[in-house]
């Protein structure tokens, strides 16, 4: 909860712990890791909450949010064949006796000993857990199989909104390789905290280190040098996260009129894809109060930090950062700026990443690229414009577009509204789905 905690600091909230909360607490927002309206305080609390009140949870969220609820719940694509147990074991048997070379894993709602068995091997009288189909040919980079994470946000039931963050995703690989499989190895195809992060990825380095490209551009530039339509996984993506909502809707309303809430209320959840090799996409889980801790990984506190932001523009927490904490967020190195870095604004350039130029200034192309930013930095190119190419200039004109389009950006950022002081931060990069 850290990067949080620091967010609401940023935009001026004191923090109440749990340890100083009380039914008489006076609060604006709650934000509490665990599903809060069965809780106490917290239960209370809601209950006499007022309108102009904040809590980052939605009545029924289980209902996606549960592995079995999600798995079981019959989505017409987007998720591998499941079966609940043990009201489905017949059905499972019988599935499972015409198809003799799926592979199977049994899960519940800990995500924990995930393992391939086969049916027999399994433990079908066990509650609240289900056996599903294995992806068996996954999408691999380097030998290795990774998974998409996408944060959603959920404010309002009726109407459906749903929102997906588009700013960039989470991606995470196996700590082993796929192949040679060995279904004892569960290192080689279950994404556990201990993931190997992209960065240590030998084709994609070029990419991400060097192009200083986000995660999204990484792997959409990796896969479109090698003339795959990666289009097709966001597309996709999108449209099985809109299927679980609208599937779900129902019986998370009626979770709604049973409470008769007043505060506002948002969710926020990271949905977890693979891709398989013929970049057909499966929805593998939804989170609840997903992990936004950079302590196992530095790297990611600038995505997690951007998310928190735009969520607290979209749901009304904030739109506004102290002075001082908007001076201390301009201060940082540009990778590392959440208002606007150089991930957001690189461009992948493919003769770049394969090493067809000899130098980085070679062609004004390379103006865009982030592996030469650093000696931009150090030099300026003095270039006679009549002398340029049609095609030179046209490069240099749009480099100008862009250069101006993010200074608007920027000042766009630091206007302050009238009798308010530090950063306005918007929501724009969110993209709403319904």
């Amino acid at each position: 909860m850290t990067h949080i905690r620091e967010m609401f600091e940023y935009a001026g909230y004191k923090i109440i712990t749990r340890k100083e909360l009380d039914v008489d607490t006076k609060w604006d927002v709650m934000w509490h890791h665990e599903y809060s309206f069965t809780q106490e305080p917290f239960k209370t609390l809601i209950k006499n909450a007022s309108p102009n009140q904040i809590v980052n949870h939605v009545p029924g969220s289980g209902y996606y949010t549960s592995k079995v609820q999600l798995a079981t719940s019959e989505l017409s694509f987007g998720v591998p064949k499941a079966f609940q147990l043990p009201e489905e074991k017949e059905k499972l048997l019988e599935f499972a006796s015409q198809n003799p070379d799926v592979l199977w894993v049994q899960k519940d709602n800990t995500h924990r000993n995930i393992i391939i068995k086969t049916v027999n091997e399994m433990d079908l009288s066990k509650n609240n857990s289900f056996v599903q189909k294995f992806v068996d040919n996954p999408l691999l980079i380097d030998n290795r199989k990774f998974d998409i994470g996408i944060y959603t946000v959920v404010t309002s039931l009726l109407p459906l909104r749903v929102y997906i963050y588009d700013g960039d995703v989470l991606i995470r690989f196996c700590p082993e390789d796929y192949h040679p499989f060995d279904v004892k190895n569960v290192d080689k195809y279950v994404v556990g905290d201990d993931y190997t992060p992209i960065w240590e990825i030998k084709s994609l380095e070029d990419y991400f280190n060097k192009q200083k490209l986000s995660f999204k551009s990484t792997l959409d530039s990796y896969l479109g040098v090698r003339g795959k339509d990666y289009g097709s996984i966001w597309k996709q993506i999108k449209n099985i996260i809109g299927e679980v909502f609208r599937t779900q809707q129902t019986k998370m309303l009626l979770n709604l009129h049973s409470m008769k809430l007043k505060p506002k209320y948002f969710e926020l959840s990271r949905f977890d894809f693979v891709v398989d090799e013929e970049l057909n996409v499966f929805l593998m889980e939804a989170n609840m109060s997903p992990n936004l801790s950079s302590g196992h990984f530095k790297q990611n506190q600038i995505l997690y930090e951007k998310v928190l932001m735009n969520i607290f523009s979209l749901v009304g927490i904030s739109t506004q950062l102290t002075t001082d904490s908007d001076a201390l967020l301009k201060s940082r190195v540009s990778d590392q700026n959440p208002f606007v870095n150089s991930r957001d604004i690189n461009l992948p350039l493919k003769f770049c990443v394969e090493n067809r130029c000899e130098s980085c200034d070679e062609a004004l192309e390379c103006q865009l690229c982030g592996h030469s930013a650093d000696k931009r930095r150090s030099s300026a190119n003095i270039v006679d414009f009549n002398q340029m190419s049609t095609r030179s200039k046209l490069v240099l004109n749009y480099y100008m577009f862009l250069i101006k389009l993010v200074k608007r950006y920027v000042l766009n950022l630091s206007l302050k509204a009238p009798g308010q002081s530090g950063c306005e931060i918007h929501g724009d990069i969110i993209k709403y789905i319904f």
